[in-house]
C-alpha cells in the first residue's frame, strides 16, 4: 500500500529560478494586465524602508525617466541656442571684415568682433613681410623670416599647423602685449601660400585646448585672409 500511495502522489511543484521569472515576464511584457490584481500586492522595498506597491513604483520610474528626457530635451535646444548665436556672431564677424575700408579697419574690426561676441580679449594678425611692410597698424606685424616672432614660433612656421591650447607667458607677452593672455590659437592664413597668421588670446586657460574643434578658426582665418589680400 505505501509503494501505491507513493507512485499516486503527485509530483512535486517545480522551483523557479529568478531568472526564469524575469525572462518569462520579459516574454509576456501584458502578464500584469491580464491580472491586475498582483499591482495592489507586489511590493517594492523603498530605500528608507518602506514599502510601495508595484503600481506606485511604475509612477515614480515613470516621472524619473519624464525627467530624464526633459533634462536631455533642454541640453539640445540650449545646443541649438548657442549654434544660433555663434553662427549670428560669424556673420557679424564676415560684415565686419568685409565692410572694413582698411588693414587697420580689418584689425580693429577683428578685435571688437572676438571681444564683444566671443569673448577672446586679444588679437594679432601676422603678415609674411614679402607682403606687408608696415609697421604702424595696432594689431597688425609684419614677420620677418628672422624677427622675434619668427622664432618664437618656429614650429608653427614649419609645419603650418594650427596650434591651441595653453601658451607660455614669454610667447604670449610677445604676441598678446596688452593683455594676460593663458590659453591661445594661432592658426595660419592661406596655408600653402604662407600669408601669415591671426592669433586669438585668452585670459582663460581652459579656452583654448589642443583637441577642441578647428572648424570656427579656419573659417576666422579664411575671413582674415580674404579682407588682407583685398586691401594689399
Amino acid at each position: 500500500m505505501a509503494e501505491v500511495n507513493a507512485q499516486n502522489k503527485p509530483a512535486a511543484t517545480p522551483k523557479l529560478n529568478e531568472r526564469e521569472i524575469v525572462a518569462y515576464l520579459k516574454a509576456h511584457p501584458d502578464f500584469l494586465s491580464r491580472h491586475p490584481d498582483l499591482l495592489e500586492v507586489l511590493e517594492v522595498k523603498h530605500r528608507a524602508g518602506s514599502a510601495v506597491s508595484l503600481i506606485e513604483k511604475q509612477v515614480e520610474l515613470l516621472r524619473a525617466r519624464s525627467q530624464r528626457v526633459e533634462d536631455r530635451m533642454e541640453r539640445l535646444l540650449e545646443a541649438a541656442r548657442d549654434n544660433e548665436r555663434r553662427q549670428d556672431h560669424v556673420h557679424q564677424l564676415a560684415r565686419t571684415l568685409i565692410r572694413a575700408p582698411s588693414l587697420a579697419s580689418v584689425a580693429a574690426g577683428l578685435g571688437k568682433c572676438m571681444r564683444e561676441d566671443f569673448g577672446i580679449e586679444a588679437t594679432l594678425i601676422g603678415i609674411n613681410s614679402t607682403n606687408y611692410k608696415r609697421h604702424d597698424i595696432d594689431g597688425i606685424v609684419a614677420i620677418e623670416p628672422d624677427g622675434r616672432i619668427a622664432r618664437a614660433l618656429e614650429d608653427f612656421f614649419r609645419t603650418h599647423l594650427i596650434e591651441c591650447g595653453p601658451i607660455d607667458a614669454d610667447r604670449a607677452a610677445l604676441l598678446f602685449p596688452k593683455a594676460e593672455v593663458r590659453s591661445a590659437a594661432i592658426v595660419p592664413l592661406e596655408k600653402e601660400k604662407r600669408l601669415g597668421f591671426v592669433a586669438l588670446g585668452s585670459t582663460d586657460p581652459q579656452r583654448f585646448a589642443p583637441r577642441q574643434g578647428k572648424m570656427f578658426l579656419e573659417l576666422t582665418a579664411d575671413l582674415v585672409a580674404a579682407a588682407i589680400r583685398a586691401r594689399t
